[in-house]
């Protein structure tokens, strides 16, 4: 009497799920590590110096807004 492929197929996709929720802890720690060492005064310039080119950004399309208006 051979064993039913189905029972094999069954263990190997529970296996295959253990590895991969064993990936998806290891990647979730190394970022929650990764993030922990950057120091919150770099953050903080990171989050200024976006914050500029996002009020850049929005400047020059009011500036094109306001020319396409004025030269209509």
């Amino acid at each position: 009497m051979t064993p039913d492929p189905e029972v094999y197929e069954q263990q190997k996709n529970e296996i295959e799920q253990q590895y991969a929720q064993h990936n998806l802890d290891r990647d979730m720690a190394a970022a929650y590590r990764s993030s922990l060492a950057e120091d919150p005064r770099e953050h903080a310039r990171k989050l200024r110096a976006e914050n500029r080119g996002l009020f850049v950004f929005l400047l020059l399309v009011f500036a094109a807004f306001g020319l396409f208006v004025w030269l209509r």
